[in-house]
């Protein structure tokens, strides 16, 4: 009775779509995990239990030491 509405088909390409587009992103996904991968050593240094318990108590330390000047 009623026709259908059929669904709009759109051929839209990018304007800069290329193959070195997915070259540059691969080489720059490469890049980011090299850089990322170089602080994880530093952050774990300071996330352990122990450097934090020290750092605790350097921080009283100092703490009572001013203390003293006052």
């Amino acid at each position: 009775m009623f026709k259908q509405r059929k669904n709009k088909r759109f051929n839209y390409k990018p304007r800069f779509q290329d193959s070195e587009d997915k070259k540059s992103r691969a080489d720059f996904e490469a890049k980011w995990n090299d850089a990322k991968g170089g602080d994880k050593s530093r952050g774990k240094l300071l996330s352990t239990l122990p450097a934090l318990i020290i750092l605790l108590v350097l921080i009283f330390v100092l703490i009572y030491i001013l203390e003293e000047y006052i």
